[in-house]
């Protein structure tokens, strides 16, 4: 019975071991602390050691405490804090004595801080946010630090409460305000495209000489820096931060499904701002919900009763000597909490531990296959996957042989959305209900495309991408537009047959030109057809600030599309917006000839880029205008 007993004990003392690993802890570190004044909270595990302000409601310090360095992480004077921007929908005509309108928010206080200790194996400090006149949500921000983790998760959960006025949040986001300059970070990482190699940046500290736009400079060494070159989409949203001096700070996500837009919406990771005339605030963003490239801000009306929860992040502290290598352990801590998330240990109501799963398989009715298309779980209404904010989201891609599986989803009613394969328009099957703990099988869908004739030729690949087009892979650059004078000095002509999108066809047509104001595609037909004669132009992003544009066939105006502005992407270091646009244009096919046809597609007020722009490269603001493609094809149905 003894022995028993003993053998017991043993395997209840590994089963600890084990789960303590798992869990990304030391079994022998320092139980967490706190240390509580009527200005502060402390919580320090002997790794790290964070000061959060009662008063502000934010973390002021982040102390870097392995092996005995106390190394400070933060601007001390502004620290790690929540911000929305945001507002009432339809405000009331103000009157004498209401608040002036605001859309800029710093929604906690300290007021009612509440400290959790959870037996020395971790605390948690929980700050509040009331509903205020100009923006009617109510806020509680979580933040947990961990026994054995050498760092914290924080996380967000926003309330409206039905019959309270209607509300939008623009973005909301974390903003960490690490150490000013060089001093601690001399360098950040950020995954570029989801390439193996980051893009490993130096902190610039070059003396500006100009401001272009919203946080977008001209430096002295004649560079232009801004804020967009390193964005990311939703899918590539994993890890990034600065590194220097033998320590790193990384934000890392273990999940992502509260995000808006789905996978192919962008937005901000690290920037500076200026002091002076000089770059030396560096910041690092968590984005839960932003509006940048055309993604919808999150809008809630008066009737509803709606909850969200955003997060947790985990914020990562690293020591090492060697730049790369305390990149790489980020990543892989990255990893290693997006296996285990969701958390056991994380209790509430709005973050369930069972999750469900979905999966299927997708085949083509025209042979095509769907493989490396997205497969996109999110709200089952019209709206499309892309343009959605208020409700949660996840993707994968289609696998070569059309399945795909989709886990951790939380349970709810959703609709499938398969997006690419080749196709200007998703496949979408509503009432997709995701049970908790429980897998949901799809069997084999088949997706028939609209059938709109015999494909004469086709530029590009239909999947809400530029990246197969010259230079559509590598966007993150402020001047996109004057690059475009270099690349193509007599404008683009495209030949169907011998021509080939990465080299002749720029992923941008601007508002200016070289030499021609127009585009053109020559392709050759056999005989003359008949029918209805229909090109397809799928849009990734249209900014149409100098006219319409024109689109003729063999000198014959065809038509003037005047489309809406879906975004920043053509002048903010962007190759797409969210807003995803189809245009169909039909005419009478006996208006392709047999032999050479030329087809053009240009602004009607597209003007002739100034002389000293296509020579010397230099740099003005000007509204030019654009139009990025995701695909064009010709189709004849007799």
């Amino acid at each position: 019975m003894k022995r028993r007993s003993l053998i017991i004990g043993w395997l209840a003392a590994l089963f600890f071991l084990f789960a303590a690993l798992a869990d990304g802890r030391s079994v022998f570190a320092a139980p967490v602390t706190v240390v509580r004044s009527r200005a502060n909270i402390v919580l320090n595990n002997g790794l790290i050691k964070l000061t959060f302000s009662r008063r502000y409601a934010r973390i002021t310090s982040i102390v870097d405490e392995m092996g005995g360095r106390h190394r400070q992480l933060l601007n001390t004077a502004i620290g790690m804090y929540l911000d929305a921007n945001g507002g009432r929908l339809h405000p009331p005509r103000r009157s004498a004595g209401e608040p002036r309108p605001r859309s800029y928010f710093v929604p906690l206080t300290g007021r009612g801080c509440r400290v959790i200790r959870h037996g020395g194996q971790s605390a948690e400090v929980i700050f509040n946010g009331a509903p205020s006149f100009w923006f009617p949500f109510s806020v509680q921000a979580h933040f947990e630090l961990r026994r054995g983790q050498s760092g914290f998760y924080a996380w967000v959960i926003y309330h409206h409460k039905a019959g309270t006025p209607g509300g939008d949040i623009a973005q909301t986001r974390f903003v960490v305000k690490a150490a000013d300059g060089s001093s601690v970070f001399t360098h950040w990482a950020v995954d570029k495209y989801a390439q193996q190699s980051p893009l490993m940046g130096l902190l610039p500290e070059e003396r500006i000489v100009k401001k272009i736009q919203d946080v977008t400079y001209l430096l002295s060494n004649g560079q232009i820096w801004c804020k967009y070159d390193y964005c990311l989409f939703n899918y590539q949203f994993l890890c990034y931060g600065m590194a220097g001096h033998d320590t790193g700070l990384w934000m890392t996500w273990p999940s992502t499904g509260f995000f808006n837009g789905g996978p192919l919406r962008q937005e901000l990771t690290v920037h500076q701002q200026h002091v002076g005339h000089r770059l030396i605030k560096n910041n690092i963003l968590a984005m839960f919900d932003g509006s940048h490239f055309g993604a919808i801000p999150l809008r809630v009306p008066r009737a509803d009763n709606w909850t969200k929860f955003f997060g947790p992040i985990f914020v990562y502290v690293n020591n090492g000597p060697s730049l790369m290598g305390l990149y790489h352990q980020a990543r892989q801590v990255a990893r290693q909490q997006r296996a285990q998330a969701p958390f056991h240990w994380l209790h509430n109501r709005y973050y369930p531990l069972r999750r469900g799963s979905v999966e299927g398989r997708v085949v083509m009715a025209n042979g095509h296959t769907a493989a490396g298309a997205w497969a996109i779980i999110s709200g089952n209404g019209p709206t499309d996957w892309a343009l959605q904010s208020t409700g949660y989201n996840y993707w994968t891609k289609v696998k070569p042989g059309g399945q795909f599986f989709i886990g951790k989803i939380r349970p709810g009613l959703y609709k499938l959305s398969i997006c690419g394969g080749n196709q200007f328009q998703d496949f979408v099957q509503h009432n997709i209900r995701i049970g908790p703990g429980r897998s949901t099988h799809l069997g084999t869908m088949r997706w028939t495309p609209a059938n709109r004739g015999i494909t004469l030729w086709q530029i590009g690949v239909a999947n809400r991408s530029a990246r197969e087009f010259f230079g559509g892979n590598d966007v993150r650059h402020y001047r996109n537009f004057i690059r475009y004078l270099k690349a193509f000095p007599n404008d683009v002509t495209y030949r169907i047959g011998s021509s080939t999108p990465a080299k002749d066809w720029n992923f941008a047509q601007w508002g200016w030109y070289s030499k021609k104001p127009y585009w053109t595609i020559q392709f050759h037909l056999h005989a003359r057809q008949r029918g209805v004669a229909t090109l397809t132009l799928g849009f990734c992003s249209t900014l149409m600030s100098r006219g319409g544009l024109a689109i003729a066939l063999n000198g014959h105006r065809l038509t003037v599309l005047h489309l809406p502005k879906s975004g920043t992407a053509p002048y903010r270091s962007g190759g797409q917006d969210s807003k995803y646009q189809v245009v169909y244009v039909h005419f009478n096919a006996k208006r392709l000839i047999a032999g050479l046809n030329r087809m053009t597609l240009g602004f009607t007020r597209a003007f002739k880029a100034p002389a000293e722009y296509r020579q010397q490269m230099r740099y003005h603001p000007t509204p030019v205008g654009a139009v990025i493609y995701d695909a064009i094809r010709l189709q004849v149905k007799s």
